[in-house]
C-alpha cells in the first residue's frame, strides 16, 4: 500500500501555468491542529492571476491514510510550488498587451539602483502595488507616495535619485506635511510608513546592494514618530450600547442596529467586508470573508457566536439565493448590496440623536467594540486574535493597547501571597 500511495504522491498535479515574473505568496499546510484525518488539509498559496488582475488564493488538497503520509505529500507539493515561486501565472493572458504583465524585478530597461529617480520609482511601484495589493491599502501606499513626489516637486527636486535622498530630506518633508499640507500626527505617521516601504521595496531589487547598505532614510533613529490622541473610532461604553439601541428603534432603523451587531459580533469591517457579505459566505459555524473583500486579499473565516447565530436563524439568512447580498434597502437579503453610504448616513441621524456628533463614534466603532468586549469576557488574546484576523499575537495585543484595554486579568494580583 505503502508503494501505491507513493505513486500517488509522485503523479500530484500542481497546475497549468506559463512562465514569467509575477507576485506571489509562498506555500503552506493549512490543517487541523489535532491531525484529524476526517478534516480537509490543505497546501494554500497565492499566485497571479491575469483574470482577476491580482494575486487569488489556491489550495491543493491533501490526502491520505495516516498523518506521515499527509506530511509527505504536503511536503513534496510545497517544495515544488517554490520551485516555481513568482514564475507561473493562472488564467487567460491578454493577447497583444504586454503592459499588464507585472514584474517583481526590473525588465531591461529598468535598472534599479541609487541613481533611479524617485519620480520614475514612484510610478513602478505604483503600478505594481495596483495590481498586488487590497484597495485600500493601494490608495494608502499610493497617498505616500503621492504626497513624497509633491514635496520634491515643491522643491524642484522633482529629477532626485533613490540614492540622494538623506535623513534631513526626510525630516523636512515630514515636517511639511504638518507646516504646509495640514495633516494630523497620526496621518503624518502613516505617510512615513508608506514611503518607508516604497523604499524597502527597490532597496531589495538593488542588484549593487547599494541603498541596501545606504540605508532606508525613513527608518533612521532620527526619523521618530510623533505622538497622536486617539480620537477615532472610539468605543461604545454599555450605557451608549443601550442608547444606540434606544435611538434606532426610535427612528425606525431596525437595520442599521442588525447592521451594527453582525460588525460588534464578526469584527469585520463595515465598508469593505460587512457590506459586501453574501448569503453563501454565511455558513454553519462561521462566516467566510472572501479575498475580494479583506485587506490582505486573502480569505478567511470568523466564528459564528451563539447571539449571532440566533439572530441569523431569526433572519433566515440561509434560506435565501447563495448570491444575494445579506444585507440590502430592504432590510433583507436581496441581489443588490446597499451603497458606501447607506447605513453610514443613517448612523448620522442616531449619533445626533444621542448628542455624540464630533466625538470620534463612527460605524468602525462598534468593530472596536466588539473586539474590547470579547476581551473583556473571556481575557482569551488567541479568541480575540482569530475573530479579528490578525496575523499574530503581537498585532492584537497592540490593536487593543490601541484601544485603551488593559490586558491584565485584575483578579489575579489579589492572589499574591501574604508576607
Amino acid at each position: 500500500m505503502a508503494k501505491s500511495w507513493q505513486n500517488e504522491l509522485d503523479k500530484t498535479k500542481i497546475g497549468d501555468f506559463e512562465l514569467g515574473e509575477f507576485p506571489w505568496k509562498d506555500p503552506k499546510l493549512s490543517k487541523p491542529t489535532d491531525n484529524d484525518l476526517s478534516k480537509q488539509w490543505a497546501v494554500v498559496y497565492g499566485v497571479w492571476s491575469y483574470d482577476d488582475h491580482k494575486i487569488v488564493r489556491k489550495r491543493i488538497t491533501i490526502t491520505g491514510p495516516t498523518v506521515d503520509i499527509r506530511l509527505a505529500k504536503a511536503e513534496r507539493i510545497i517544495k515544488a510550488l517554490k520551485e516555481v515561486a513568482g514564475k507561473v501565472w493562472v488564467g487567460t493572458r491578454p493577447q497583444g498587451l504586454p503592459e499588464l504583465r507585472v514584474t517583481l524585478k526590473p525588465g531591461s530597461d529598468i535598472e534599479v539602483s541609487p541613481s533611479l529617480p524617485i519620480a520614475k520609482a514612484a510610478h513602478i511601484y505604483i503600478a505594481f502595488c495596483k495590481k498586488a495589493l487590497a484597495p485600500n491599502t493601494f490608495k494608502s501606499y499610493r497617498t505616500g507616495v503621492m504626497k513624497l513626489l509633491g514635496y520634491l516637486e515643491r522643491h524642484r527636486r522633482g529629477n532626485l535619485a533613490l540614492g540622494k535622498l538623506e535623513v534631513a530630506d526626510v525630516n523636512e518633508f515630514l515636517n511639511e506635511l504638518i507646516t504646509v499640507e495640514g495633516v494630523s500626527n497620526r496621518t503624518r505617521n502613516n505617510i512615513k510608513g508608506a514611503c518607508g516601504t516604497f523604499f524597502n521595496y527597490f532597496a531589495k531589487l538593488d542588484r549593487s546592494k547599494k541603498l541596501k547598505k545606504q540605508g532606508n532614510p525613513f527608518e533612521d533613529e532620527d526619523v521618530r514618530m510623533l505622538p497622536f490622541v486617539q480620537n477615532k473610532h472610539q468605543s461604545y461604553s454599555l450605557p451608549q450600547q443601550k442608547q444606540y439601541r434606544e435611538a434606532c428603534e426610535k427612528l425606525g432603523l431596525d437595520n442599521l442596529l442588525t447592521f451594527c451587531r453582525w460588525m460588534y459580533y464578526t469584527l469585520m469591517r463595515p465598508h469593505e467586508e460587512l457590506r459586501r457579505l453574501r448569503v453563501r459566505d454565511v455558513r454553519t459555524k462561521v462566516i467566510y470573508v472572501s479575498g475580494d473583500t479583506d485587506k490582505t486579499n486573502e480569505g478567511d473565516y470568523v466564528d459564528i457566536p451563539l447571539p449571532l447565530e440566533l439572530l441569523i436563524q431569526e433572519q433566515k439568512i440561509r434560506d435565501y439565493p447563495g448570491h444575494y447580498f445579506v444585507f440590502s434597502q430592504e432590510g433583507t437579503p436581496g441581489p443588490v448590496m446597499v451603497g458606501p453610504k447607506f447605513f453610514y448616513r443613517r448612523h448620522i441621524k442616531v449619533l445626533e440623536e444621542m448628542n455624540l456628533l464630533d466625538s470620534g463614534h463612527d460605524m468602525y466603532s462598534w468593530k472596536h467594540t466588539g473586539a474590547i468586549a470579547l476581551w473583556t469576557a473571556t481575557k482569551d488574546i488567541e479568541l480575540v486574535r482569530q475573530q479579528a484576523r490578525h496575523s499574530n499575537i503581537k498585532q492584537t495585543i497592540e490593536y487593543l493597547r490601541d484601544l485603551g484595554v488593559r490586558l491584565a486579568d485584575d483578579d489575579k494580583i489579589h492572589k499574591f501571597p501574604v508576607f
